[in-house]
C-alpha cells in the first residue's frame, strides 16, 4: 500500500504536545493529510494516551515549567509503550530555560527523530560555525548541521531549510522540494514535525523513507499551493496548503527531489 493511502486508511493517532500559537493550524493540516491529532495538556492522561497512540510529537515552542512536566511524563509513557517520539527543539539557544529542558528531556528519553530549523539545530549540535549573522545561518549547509546533531545524540536528525537534510545511521539525504512562502507563515515547521510523526506512526518505528515521504509530500503540497494562489501572499497560501494536503495522492510523490549521499 502506498504511503499516503496507508496514512488515510490507518489514521494514526498522534499525541501533540506542541506550540500553543499553531495548534489549530497543526490539527487542520494533519486532519487534511489523513492523520488523527490529539492535543493534550494533562499529565494524568499520559498513560492512557500512550497505550493508544501511534506517535508522540514534543514541540517546545511555548513551553513552561508545567508543560515541561507534561512533556517529561508523556515521553516516559511513550518509552514504556514503545511509541515513537519526534522532538522539535523550537528556539533552542534563545534562552537558558529552553536549553535546560531540551537537554534534560533528550538525556532522559529515547526519541526517534530530532527535527528543527538550521539555527536551532546548529545551536543544539554545540558546534561552532565559521558563518556569522542570521542571513548566513539561513544559507548554511543543512547537511553539515544534521551530521553534527547526529554525531552528538546518535539519533536520526532532520534539519529544515531551503534544502532539508536527514541523517540517519544508514543514509544521508537531501530533500529539495518546497516554496519560500513556507518561511512566511507561523507554524510551518511545527506542522511538518506533526506530519512526520504521523508518517512514522503508521510504520510503528522510525523509518527513514517515511520521513523522506512526509517532508517531500508536505513540500510538494506547498509548491502546488503557491502555484494556485492568485496573489502570492502568506494568508492565502496557508488556506490553500491545507487544501492541497487533503486533495493530493501518492502520485504527487513521483515529483519528489531526493539526493542520497
Amino acid at each position: 500500500m502506498e504511503r499516503i493511502e496507508k496514512l488515510r486508511k490507518e489514521k494514526p493517532l498522534v499525541v501533540c504536545i506542541t506550540n500553543d500559537v499553531v495548534k489549530n493550524f497543526t490539527a487542520n493540516g494533519m486532519l487534511a493529510a489523513g492523520a488523527s491529532p490529539i492535543m493534550s495538556g494533562e499529565r494524568s492522561e499520559a498513560g492512557d494516551l500512550m497505550k493508544a497512540a501511534s506517535a508522540l510529537l514534543v514541540n517546545i515552542g511555548t513551553a513552561d515549567k508545567q508543560k515541561y512536566e507534561l512533556m517529561d511524563e508523556m515521553m516516559r509513557e511513550a518509552d514504556n509503550n514503545g511509541v515513537p517520539i519526534v522532538f522539535d527543539p523550537v528556539g533552542y539557544g534563545a534562552s537558558g530555560f529552553r536549553v535546560s529542558i531540551t537537554d534534560t528531556l533528550l538525556a532522559r528519553h529515547q526519541v526517534s527523530l530530532i527535527k528543527g530549523n538550521a539555527g536551532e539545530m546548529h545551536a543544539l549540535s554545540g558546534e561552532e560555525s565559521s558563518l556569522k549573522g542570521v542571513d548566513s545561518m539561513e544559507k548554511t549547509d543543512t547537511m553539515e548541521i544534521a551530521r553534527a546533531v547526529y554525531r552528538k545524540f546518535g539519533v536520526p536528525s532532520l534539519v529544515t531549510g531551503e534544502r532539508d537534510a536527514l541523517v540517519t545511521g544508514n543514509n544521508e539525504m537531501i530533500m529539495a522540494n518546497g516554496h519560500g512562502l513556507q518561511g512566511r507563515i507561523t507554524g510551518s515547521g511545527c506542522l511538518l514535525g506533526a506530519l512526520t510523526a504521523g508518517f512514522i506512526g503508521i510504520e510503528g518505528r522510525f523509518d527513514e523513507e517515511a520521513v523522506v515521504d512526509a517532508v517531500s509530500y508536505y513540500n510538494l503540497c506547498a509548491e502546488a499551493a503557491a502555484g494556485k494562489i492568485r496573489v502570492p501572499a502568506p494568508g492565502s497560501f496557508m488556506t490553500i496548503l491545507i487544501d492541497e494536503l487533503y486533495l493530493n495522492e501518492d502520485s504527487l510523490l513521483e515529483e519528489k527531489m531526493v539526493e542520497v549521499y
